[in-house]
């Protein structure tokens, strides 16, 4: 078989896999936000004033919402149409990082370089769960490949390219989105000495385009927010959480991105971060001072931005994710070169692989079988044979090379298969407020109710509740219930701890209270994972159907 079916078998297995995560529900709480925020903007039609639940919004940029909102206006409000456009930013970082890695490095490397990037398990959740870093990375990826085109080939198009990457990449997630192509392109140029390049007129000309293309954004945050917008933007959004200036603190420890590597980039982070030793070690034997066939734009802007986002007061794991594409290179080249010398140090490193791919089949087998019943056997299976034939073709593969590569993308493409198709849906259906939106939208059946008759009660700030009813969900107070349910029959969303102040109403039709589970799938304990402990983390919501009042008597107890 030749690479070239191989690589097409890698794609096609990898592209049913992200295809799964493009129809689950979606998670609170950035994800949800963003979605019903997409929403109310094509609803309020409000594109450059941004809103969350009728309030002003001022944490994120809106392209994530611009083209949300215009997916939903061309093919419906649906999960699937919320992860389009972030899905085909997706595809356009494996694409830049493959055209990238093969100005500098040969077709080998390149393809690799794409196809780690594609079956690192950051890539496959943050598809699942979209926030603005899809773009962000898409973005960022495209201009540096752009940028780095324009140095080699000097090329007017490339330079403009590159600038329209950079001003979405900030219309995507802010100055970061300039930080990271500045940092890899402004070190590459400097390693190279090359300083007509760096003194060349035309990064001026950038700031202008640049300014032009956030001018939308800019006066929606001006008529929004006054200046205090345009300095969000520009500084306290990033910098502002280096200073401290940024109310955002969340204590993370110093090493927090280092463990973050460690399980986002699998199953390449061993490779990964060998390969970005090797780099590092390179630069000190050259003494920072690069030939005209080697790049410094990967190594430099992933390790001066990785050390950046560590300063933050504030961190995240998907805030590296923008760096991925970098590493992915580093990763595939480092691997390519010591596969070829055939050392001691390969065969090691394969070793080291097999032990990853088998301690993931075993995570997964556990996760399968046990967590959740009854068992999906057509899913288990499958996941089973694909991580049986990657370890089998990591022992006999006849190629010391494919042995590395090929059981990586089988054994990522395994795990999200499960994932995707079978853990990630029986999860969604512990998020509530999903379930009670599909319900007063009619998404699950039966038919929808009026948006005057479906409220949350003292809930508020529950962005997939208002996603999945399809409306702005707006809170009832304890007080003001009698004086509502004097006009017309009312449903409410109500939590465990509010539940117990309805009993002086009376349900309408006699109708029994719709109990659902509730659980934070963004923070799972293994309490929850283990069927005989889960029922003590659950949390209980209810669906109540209340009478409209007749008789002044009834009331909150």
């Amino acid at each position: 078989m030749t690479n070239r079916n191989i690589y097409i078998i890698l794609y096609a297995l990898l592209l049913i896999t992200y295809i799964g995560g493009l129809f689950l529900q979606i998670m609170e709480v950035d994800a949800a936000q963003y979605a019903a925020m997409s929403m109310e903007m094509l609803k309020t039609k409000s594109f450059l004033k941004l809103y969350d639940g009728g309030l002003p919004y001022l944490d994120k940029p809106p392209l994530l919402m611009w083209l949300s909102s215009l997916s939903f206006y061309l093919f419906g409000i649906s999960e699937f149409t919320y992860r389009l456009p972030s899905f085909l930013a997706t595809i356009l970082a494996i694409y830049s990082t493959y055209r990238l890695a093969k100005q500098w490095y040969n077709e080998t490397i390149a393809s690799w370089s794409a196809l780690i990037l594609a079956s690192c398990q950051a890539f496959f959740l943050f598809n699942n769960d979209v926030k603005t870093d899809n773009l962000l990375t898409g973005m960022v990826i495209f201009s540096i490949w752009q940028l780095s085109s324009y140095i080699r080939n000097r090329k007017p198009i490339n330079f403009i390219l590159g600038v329209i990457g950079v001003s979405l990449a900030m219309l995507s997630k802010g100055p970061i989105g300039l930080i990271v192509p500045a940092t890899a392109i402004g070190c590459h140029l400097l390693l190279h000495r090359n300083w007509k390049g760096i003194f060349d007129f035309r990064w001026l000309i950038a700031i202008p385009v640049i300014l032009l293309f956030l001018s939308p954004m800019l006066y929606g945050l001006y008529e929004q927010w006054g200046s205090k917008g345009i300095t969000f933007f520009f500084w306290t959004q990033s910098f502002g959480r280096i200073t401290g200036q940024s109310e955002w603190n969340n204590h993370a420890d110093p090493f927090f991105f280092e463990h973050t590597f460690a399980w986002a980039f699998l199953p390449w982070t061993i490779c990964g971060i060998i390969g970005l030793f090797y780099s590092v070690k390179e630069l000190f034997k050259s003494r920072f001072r690069l030939d005209e066939n080697n790049e410094g734009m990967t190594i430099s802007g992933f390790i001066l931005v990785f050390i950046a986002l560590s300063m933050s007061h504030y961190k995240l794991p998907h805030y590296i994710f923008v760096l991925f594409p970098l590493s992915a290179i580093i990763t595939a080249r480092w691997v390519y070169e010591t596969g070829m010398r055939e050392t001691g140090m390969f065969k090691w490193l394969t070793g080291i692989q097999l032990a990853v791919y088998i301690l993931l089949g075993t995570a997964l087998f556990i996760l399968l079988w046990f967590v959740f019943q009854p068992l999906n056997i057509l899913i288990f299976v499958l996941c089973m044979v694909l991580i049986v034939s990657g370890i089998y073709v990591s022992i006999k593969g006849s190629q010391s090379l494919t042995r590395i590569l090929i059981p990586g993308v089988i054994c990522a493409a395994a795990i999200n298969i499960g994932l995707n198709f079978d853990f990630y849906p029986r999860l969604m259906k512990y998020q509530a407020s999903n379930q009670a939106g599909m319900f007063a939208s009619g998404l699950s059946g039966g038919n929808p109710i009026p948006d005057n008759q479906f409220y949350s009660l003292n809930y508020t700030g529950c962005h997939s509740l208002n996603f999945y009813s399809r409306r702005l969900v707006n809170p009832i107070y304890p007080q003001n219930l009698k004086d509502s349910l004097a006009k017309r029959d009312i449903w409410l969303y109500v939590d465990e701890n509010d539940y117990t102040k309805l009993t002086g109403f009376q349900r309408a039709n006699g109708e029994k209270d719709i109990l659902i589970n509730n659980k934070s799938v963004q923070n799972l304990s293994l309490a929850f994972l283990n069927p005989e402990t889960r029922d003590q983390t659950i949390h209980k919501t209810w669906l109540v159907h209340f009478a409209r009042i007749d008789a002044p008597k009834n009331g909150i107890k």
